[in-house]
């Protein structure tokens, strides 16, 4: 890896190394992105600015930004551009710079996690924000898994985990058209994978203790309150408490997942029979069959899959 020289910069003084992925939102990022650089400007905020140009390139920027100095990375895309920076910050499983933090100007399709963090996608929040300069420490997943080439690999996430019917939602909506806007965008893959998913046996274990191994519709692992553009899948999740919230669906039948499709953005879904919520801090899913996997929006390979959590381990401006 090419090494590069460390320039000590201020991190209170108005130079951020910005990370832009102008395809984020089906492509409105980039048309927007003029008009919010200025604003930027007129704010007094200083950019240094880089565009990505293909899956994983954030990881490679963030890296080149903090070797370089830089304490204050913004993240300008969707929870999957938040998710490849994150990455970026760790070297051999050690942050690069324990000094620099994550700013996130969120402009993707779902935009969950800033919901989380009681943050929203307004350019004058965002300013706020970085003239506060208030760093949060929150918790980081990390899960290891197959990629879709049977390689394992190794990856954090903020957010939230999906394993089953939300893994093949997020690999076809990641590959269509989203004009139509987070929620309806989420909605109508789900419909439309509904269609042919059949539910998996996988066997999960909970901080070693078996907990199922039986047809199953779905697990998520989450970080976070919020999925699929805006469904409050974990209520109770705090992004710093140290554990993971786990939803598990059972054995769904088609009507049952339209309708607690619709009981999830109204909230009202964790009383349903067949579906357990609990917490844990090591969670490791397995499935003789071809079992999907989203990480933070991001369609990214399958079972087997073994999450650890990290408390606190990540600081993020807020």
């Amino acid at each position: 890896m090419q090494t590069h020289s460390r320039v000590q910069l201020n991190p209170n003084k108005n130079i951020i190394y910005t990370i832009v992925n102008p395809m984020s939102s089906n492509g409105k990022t980039g048309k927007r992105w003029p008009k919010y650089r200025k604003k930027f400007k007129e704010a007094g905020l200083d950019l240094h600015i880089k565009e990505t140009h293909y899956p994983g390139h954030a990881i490679d920027l963030t890296k080149i930004g903090l070797n370089k100095g830089y304490k204050t990375i913004m993240a300008v895309g969707g929870d999957g551009t938040v998710n490849e920076i994150v990455n970026g910050f760790f070297e051999n499983g050690e942050l690069i710079d324990k000094e620099a933090a994550l700013l996130i100007f969120s402009q993707g399709t779902g935009s969950d996690y800033i919901k989380s963090l009681g943050l929203n996608k307004q350019i004058e929040t965002v300013i706020n924000v970085y003239n506060r300069y208030q760093k949060k420490w929150v918790d980081l997943g990390k899960i290891k898994y197959n990629d879709f080439d049977q390689k394992e690999t190794e990856r954090y996430f903020v957010n939230t985990a999906d394993v089953g019917i939300g893994g093949e939602t997020v690999e076809y909506v990641n590959r269509a058209s989203k004009l139509m806007g987070g929620i309806l965008t989420y909605l109508f893959g789900a419909v439309r994978t509904l269609i042919k998913y059949e539910n998996k046996i996988m066997k999960l274990d909970v901080d070693q203790n078996e907990i199922r191994n039986s047809l199953t519709n779905s697990v998520m692992v989450s970080l976070g309150k919020y999925f699929a553009g805006g469904m409050p899948i974990a209520p109770e999740a705090e992004i710093d408490d140290g554990y993971f919230d786990i939803l598990i669906l059972g054995d769904f039948s088609k009507s049952e997942t339209l309708l607690n499709l619709y009981r999830a953005y109204q909230g009202t879904h964790l009383d349903y029979p067949k579906i357990d919520y609990l917490k844990g801090k090591h969670v490791k899913i397995d499935s003789q069959e071809r079992v999907l996997i989203d990480i933070d929006g991001e369609s990214a390979g399958m079972l087997p899959a073994e999450f650890s959590i990290h408390q606190e381990r990540f600081p993020v401006l807020v």
